[in-house]
């Protein structure tokens, strides 16, 4: 142990039950036991570190407290995270991750996000790749703030990082069931134990199934669900240990066969006055279109647009049910991954070596019907292959250098490859469909050093630094494709001749972080940092219409300030944690839709955040935990594209305050039977889909509620739970995308209320 674990490491360690729950940053990742709050154990900073002794902003969920609290898929914890935002760009996949109002809403597969993605410490670049199940995992970090130092690539908000369980010599196993509405059967289940006496095993399983979608396809008169879900997710891992060796290699893939499901049909057109006629197109009225304005979308809310207005054809939603519509095509959401990863870790008796091997692909194919109605004005689907490969190698010391210096020092070489060819079916709009195909490659690597300098028994300091070199090649464009018989070019605004692009970015860049620490005792942190965060220019994979479209953008720049403090309390029964932050954004990479129609990514002139989070975690009494979490975000955005002129925008999915809150009490029945209850809220204030802060882009601010309660043998071997998500049932939307070439502001909308029972069994 070095001088600065001694200095820093709590002294309250002694047995307490371990609840499974969770709440802000004190989740229950691997717990150690003590007195009162279980101490939460991270790793990030690349050691197992307490959570109360890292100086960053970070919240974590244990592989009990996200079964607890209904997490099936990385979405779904973005509810009880302070400052975080998820939400899927494509219905039910690509979800979009944002953190303290740094994120990207593009929905294209190349566009990278600010926030790296980790499973295992394998970065995963694609949107595409994100929808994935959550099982037998061991808990996920939510590090917020730059994190390039140690995560690496395109970290400039944060990094979010899950951890699977890994074989151990201790045999367990374990399986649960799930029966819900909507015809809902979900099993996931795990073994593990010793082979040899220095190898060990573990195989896990989940299987998702949902027969019954939440959406009512009413198109010529049918009344078919759509939505219905089909995961099958596994994972196999093996581990030696021996002598001063630890070897973990893990194969993993999954399976989906899903029905996406469609976007609700709002128009933004005037259904009382038709501006022209292109016998082209069909439409309820036999060619004539609809171009002028139903309303004020900046100042009128959505509300007026679903029962007033019409997309471009002349078309409206007759429904009043956000979930029944007249859907074109039941869209598909299929894919097929696999992966592999080894990660080796030797003891050199004075540093530690660790290699992280990684290889991983997936194929996707996504379709979309985004106009929500009865025509081919939006149906489009997204085909993706990607592969990636990564290897990182580690040094770091056992003993601290100098006798008063950690230190980590390592190398990263990465590559990713995407074939993209996503289809617009644009028949009933433009009388032609448009193919998006290109390569894109990826080519990174990177040398870093993290050092963590004891300058006393209360203060330490902290310098990192990376040097990153990118080099992102595109070879591709757009084509005009499926042109309709009477095709004549009046209708469509694309060009017939393929609009092409081949060349490359290459940036070379130098980030770092400077930390100050000071601990006047065992229950009290005080940190101060500053952070310079880098992410590589993205190219523009959508649609073309002019030559240069397929542009890439300028390398954004992050300079955060962050000031925090981290405490324990009244015995070690309170946990009480808050930061504020600064955030100065240069040529910031944004998403918009443009007045003649078009999508661009584009560099912002500037941008503005500023905030402060707070959680709390609190046991009164013995079984009662009370967790809460608040978030506050001034964020403001400058840019200039095309005619469009942002001066001090809210950027898109980035609520002003957002606070979340759980209560779990847990109680003897009898000496073999326990019981507990418990509920969780999360309200987000209102909040922009788009840059250009139209109202009808918005979401008010609304508030979900969740409930559980069942029973459980004392000695955890089985339980049963009855749950209800959503509990009031609540209607919201989101996401909304605004299409000048369609007339919509189509709209994605959460899910309904659902209950269920889940029954579980473990085997020691």
């Amino acid at each position: 142990m070095t001088f600065y674990d001694n200095a820093r490491q709590h002294k309250k360690l002694s047995t307490a039950k371990t609840l499974l729950m969770g709440g802000a940053v004190s989740m229950l990742a691997a717990s150690v036991q003590a007195a009162g709050l279980e101490e939460v154990m991270v790793t990030a900073q690349k050691k197992s570190q307490s959570a109360q002794d890292v100086g960053i902003a970070i919240t974590a969920f244990g592989g009990e407290a996200m079964k607890s609290m209904g997490m099936t898929q990385p979405i779904d914890m973005a509810p009880q995270t302070p400052g975080l935002t998820i939400k899927n760009v494509l219905n039910k996949a690509a979800p979009i991750f944002t953190v303290r109002g740094v994120g990207n809403t593009a929905f294209t597969s190349n566009s990278v996000a600010p926030v790296g993605v980790y499973i295992d410490e394998l970065f995963l670049p694609s949107s595409s790749m994100l929808t994935f199940s959550l099982f037998d995992m061991e808990r996920v970090e939510v590090l917020k703030g730059p994190q390039g130092t140690l995560f690496g690539r395109n970290t400039t908000a944060g990094a979010v990082a899950f951890i699977t369980e890994k074989p151990r010599q201790e045999f367990s196993a374990n399986v649960s069931t799930t029966l819900g509405d909507y015809g809902l059967r979900n099993v996931e289940g795990a073994v593990g134990g010793g082979l040899t006496e220095t190898l060990s095993g573990r195989l896990a399983v989940k299987w998702d199934y949902q027969d019954e979608g939440f959406f009512t396809n009413r198109i010529n008169g049918s009344n078919d669900d759509i939505g219905s879900t089909d995961t099958l997710a596994l994972r196999g891992a093996l581990r030696w240990e021996f002598d001063n060796t630890d070897i973990n290699w893990n194969i993993h893939g999954g399976r989906d066969r899903s029905e996406n499901e469609p976007w609700v049909a709002i128009g933004r057109r005037d259904p009382n006055t038709v501006t022209g006629n292109k016998p082209e197109l069909p439409g309820p009225n036999g060619g004539d279109v609809f171009t002028n304005s139903c309303a004020d979308p900046a100042t009128t809310n959505i509300k007026f647009f679903i029962k007033n207005c019409s997309n471009n054809l002349g078309y409206r939603d007759p429904y009043e049910d956000l979930r029944e519509g007249e859907f074109s095509q039941v869209p598909s959401l299929e894919s097929d991954s696999l992966g592999t990863l080894l990660n080796i870790t030797v003891d050199m008796g004075a540093s530690t070596l660790t290699s992280i091997s990684a290889y991983e692909t997936k194929d996707s194919y996504i379709e979309e019907d985004f106009d929500g109605g009865p025509f081919r004005v939006g149906d489009t689907s997204y085909a993706n292959d990607i592969s990636v490969f990564s290897q990182e190698v580690r040094l770091s010391g056992n003993e601290p250098a100098f006798d008063t210096m950690d230190w980590i020092v390592g190398a990263m070489v990465y590559h990713d490859s995407m074939d993209v060819a996503d289809t617009y079916g644009y028949t009933d709009r433009v009388n032609h469909d448009v193919l998006v195909e290109f390569t894109q490659d990826t080519t990174s690597w990177a040398l870093f050093g993290h050092t963590e300098t004891q300058l006393s028994e209360e203060w330490n300091f902290i310098a990192a630094l990376r040097y990153t070199e990118d080099k992102i090649a595109f070879d591709g464009g757009t084509y005009m494709v499926n042109r309709e018989p009477d095709f004549t070019g009046d209708a469509t605004f694309f060009s017939s001749a393929p609009i092409l692009e081949d060349d490359e970015i290459e940036t070379t860049e130098v980030t770092g972080k400077l930390g100050l620490e000071y601990a006047p005792n065992d229950d009290l942190l005080i940190y101060a940092s500053y952070s310079r965060g880098y992410k590589a220019g993205v190219w523009n994979g959508f649609w073309a219409t002019v030559a240069g479209d397929h542009v890439a953008t300028d390398p954004e720049y992050i300079d955060a300030y962050e000031l925090g403090f981290k405490s324990t309390l009244l015995d070690n029964s309170l946990q009480f944690n808050g930061s504020v932050y600064l955030y100065d954004y240069t040529d910031m990479q944004l998403f918009a839709d443009l007045p003649d129609g078009r999508f661009a990514i584009f560099n912002a002139g500037s941008a503005d955040i500023m905030g402060a989070e707070a959680d709390v975690w609190w046991r009164p009494l013995d079984g009662l935990d009370i967790k809460a979490g608040v978030a506050y975000n001034d964020a403001k955005v400058s840019a200039k594209v095309g005619l469009l002129d942002f001066d001090d925008a809210t950027p898109p999915n980035t609520p002003e305050l957002t606070y979340n809150a759980l209560v779990r009490y847990e109680w003897n029945v009898s000496d073999s039977l326990l019981a507990s209850v418990q509920t969780d809220f999360a309200y987000q204030d209102g909040v922009f889909f788009s840059l250009d802060n139209l109202k009808a882009t918005s979401q008010e601010d609304y508030t979900l509620v969740n409930l559980r309660a069942g029973v459980a043998s004392a000695d955890d071997v089985w339980s049963a739970y009855v749950w209800v998500k959503n509990a009031t049932d609540k209607d919201y939307f989101t996401e909304n995308l605004s299409s000048g070439s369609a007339g919509a502001l189509s709209g994605q909308v959460g899910p309904p209320r659902t209950v269920g029972i889940t029954l579980s069994y473990n085997w020691e």
